[in-house]
């Protein structure tokens, strides 16, 4: 199980609309919106997507300028979602790898 803090970086402009984007997907809290263009998410596996392939998927978003990893917690306390890379080196593929849940393994340094 794993649940993460993120904060997420957006246009001031765009903040409300990317809140109620946020808001409806499952595992996903925003839990503060100071109206300047950040958002503070509490994000947590769920069943059908793991938190950091959630979190993903967020910075894909184009209103979405940046997110940031600000706390992140991993027990066996809850058992980790079906869709759940294995594999740590995972961190190291795409972020479209990621948002899809697929493991591009560890990537292959430049050169070789």
């Amino acid at each position: 199980m794993s649940i993460l803090g993120v904060v997420v970086r957006t246009h001031p402009d765009d903040v409300n609309a990317v809140e109620a984007l946020l808001r409806g997907r499952p595992g996903m809290d925003v839990t503060h919106n100071p109206g300047d263009g950040r958002l503070v998410l509490v994000i947590e596996d769920c069943p059908e997507r793991s938190a950091a392939a959630s979190m993903a998927d967020i910075a894909l978003l184009p209103e979405v300028l940046n997110t940031s990893l600000v706390y992140e917690y991993s027990g066996p306390d809850a058992p980790a979602p079906e869709a759940t890379v294995n594999d740590y080196g995972a961190w190291r593929a795409s972020l479209q790898e990621m948002a899809s849940g697929n493991d591009a393994g560890p990537a292959t340094p430049q050169g070789s």
